[in-house]
Formats: structure tokens, C-alpha cells, sequence
């Protein structure tokens, strides 16, 4: 760590993908990379970066990319047919070579949350050359189990707090797979939220709310609309499984689970990561968060990424 470093804030579009895409870039230059992808879909890191991510630009140069359609990253002329996962693969490498190329690095590492962690992982997969590791946080392993296991789970969370409100709503939706996938979707996320398996300690919009402008919550919210409507739509309706398609990663994996996480419930990432073969894997639980163990147990998972660093360090 360099207490004396000369520090770089960054914040530019750049042209990925065929669009102007936002890139913010604090840190030591001199510092390994780390890029963060963000989940929601359509909820950008770098409109709560301050309040987790500072700490981190003492060992590292800390990278938010505002996805395709998200954030800063919004607009009203993105073709709706470029949000799909094929594509948001595509734009990511095209961040990585570009951050690469400007400062003169061969590889960075990748940290991706949630929907993020779906390409973020396929990306390590295909291009691990590219990478000195993956942390996950909210890992998705597989759509269609997420789903059965995660209604699953608040169902009869529902019923041991004999919430009657929650256990009318998630009854008419019924188990998964869901008839109106968006609509029943956000009705069963919504009783993960007022029950507590989304956020345990950190308050994401609330968060937002408070501390963007009016105009760029505007944004925010419908790039976040937008995203849910194609992207997540995409990626759901043709379903992913990684127990099938990714059976090996030539990089080291680590896995930042939250306990209360029923999202993306961790016990079938810990599942997956029995099987996966990789040089290097690792499942630290956070017995304190939810979906976003990064917000909810800041510290420890900072800790985290010193470890991995000085463990990557070690062995250069």
C-alpha cells in the first residue's frame, strides 16, 4: 500500500460497443486494476462508490463501468436489441482492453455482482489470459434453480412469520417457472427486500436517493427500467446454467456470499464451486449480508481483496 501515491479521479465516455459507455477510474496508477461489475441489472457502482469503494484506491486502480443502458451509460437510442448477454460479453473485453492498453497493464482483476457475475464469469471463462482473478458477489449459477430455490425459500418465510400479505401475493404468482416473468419476478423480489434477504445493512436506493440529483436519479432509474425490461429479460428467458456450460476456469474464483442472500441463494453457488476446477477457489460467507455482501460487510470485504492481491503478489 501506498500512502503517498499520486492519486488519478477519472471520470470519461468512451466508445464501447458502438456507444458512448461512462468510465470512472480512481486510484494509484501504478496500482494492479480492479474492474467492477455491477448488477441491478441497470444500477451502477459509481453513484454509491464513495461510501465502500475508498479504501480500495490505496492498493488498487478501482474501475465503475455504468453498463450499456445504465446510469450515465443510459440513453433513449440504444437498440433494444443490443441488450443481451452476448453483447454486454462483447462490451465488457472491449473495457478490459481498454483499460489494459491505457495503463499499460496485461492483466486486472474482475469483481462482478449478481446479474453482473452471469457475464462476468463467462467472460473469465473465455478470456482468462486477460485476468489475474474473479470475486463474485451474488453469484448466479443457474436462472431456473435460482428462481425454484429462492421462491422456495421466502415462501416459507413468509409462512413461519404468517405474514398473510406476503403468503396471498407470492401464492398468486406460485411457484416458478413464473407466467408473467417480470411482473412475478418483482413481486416475489419485493417481499425478499421488505423481509430482509436483499439488504441486511446497507440501503441501496435509499442510499441513492439521497445523495444524487434529481436528474441523475431520473437517469438512474430508467436506465434501471430499461435494463430489467431487456437485458434481464434476455438472460432469464434463455436461462443460463453453469454447472452444464462452465465446468472449469483457468484463474482463481473466489466466491463473497452473503448468508441472508436469497436473490441469488449461495447454497447453490457453494454447490457449483464443488464441481468447478479452477488453479484456485475459494467460498467466504458473510454471515452479516444479503445480495450485496460488498455493501453490507465493507470492511471484511476489503480484507478479502487484500488477501487475494498479496496472495496474487506473492506469486508473480
Amino acid at each position: 500500500m501506498n500512502l503517498h501515491f499520486k492519486k488519478i479521479d477519472i471520470s470519461e465516455m468512451v466508445s464501447i460497443g458502438g456507444i458512448k459507455q461512462h468510465i470512472m477510474v480512481r486510484g494509484n496508477p501504478q496500482n494492479p486494476i480492479i474492474l467492477f461489475i455491477h448488477g441491478g441489472p441497470g444500477i451502477p457502482y459509481s453513484c454509491i462508490s464513495d461510501c465502500f469503494q475508498e479504501k480500495f484506491e490505496q492498493d488498487f486502480l478501482v474501475v465503475n463501468w455504468d453498463q450499456r443502458g445504465a446510469g450515465k451509460s443510459y440513453n433513449e437510442n440504444i437498440p433494444i436489441d443490443s441488450m443481451n448477454l452476448e453483447q454486454f460479453i462483447i462490451d465488457l473485453m472491449e473495457v478490459v482492453d481498454y483499460l489494459l492498453n491505457t495503463y499499460k497493464e496485461n492483466k486486472l482483476f474482475l469483481s462482478a455482482q449478481s446479474i453482473g457475475s452471469v457475464y462476468g464469469l463467462m467472460s473469465v471463462h473465455r478470456f482468462p489470459d486477460k485476468f489475474y482473478g474473479y470475486i463474485s458477489t451474488g453469484q448466479i449459477v443457474d436462472t431456473i434453480e435460482n428462481e425454484k430455490v429462492s421462491y422456495n425459500l421466502i415462501f416459507n418465510e413468509a409462512k413461519k412469520l404468517n405474514n398473510t400479505e406476503a403468503i396471498k401475493e407470492l401464492s398468486e404468482i406460485g411457484n416458478p417457472p413464473y407466467k408473467d416473468m417480470i411482473h412475478d419476478i418483482g413481486i416475489e423480489r419485493k417481499w425478499l427486500s421488505i423481509l430482509g434477504y436483499i439488504e441486511k445493512n446497507f440501503g441501496v436506493f435509499e442510499y441513492i436517493s439521497n445523495n444524487c440529483t434529481r436528474e441523475e436519479l431520473d437517469i438512474i432509474m430508467k436506465g434501471q427500467e430499461f435494463s430489467v425490461n431487456h437485458l434481464f429479460a434476455d438472460i432469464y428467458e434463455n436461462g443460463i446454467n453453469f454447472f452444464e456450460t462452465i465446468k472449469d476456469i483457468k484463474v482463481p474464483v473466489y466466491f463473497c456470499m452473503g448468508r441472508y442472500d436469497y436473490v441469488a441463494p449461495q447454497i447453490l453457488t457453494e454447490k457449483y464451486c464443488e464441481t468447478l476446477e479452477c488453479p484456485t477457489k475459494k467460498c467466504i460467507w458473510f454471515e452479516n449480508s444479503a445480495h450485496f455482501p460488498e455493501l453490507d460487510e465493507p470492511d471484511k470485504f476489503y480484507q478479502v481483496l487484500l488477501e487475494i492481491l498479496h496472495a496474487t503478489i506473492d506469486k508473480k
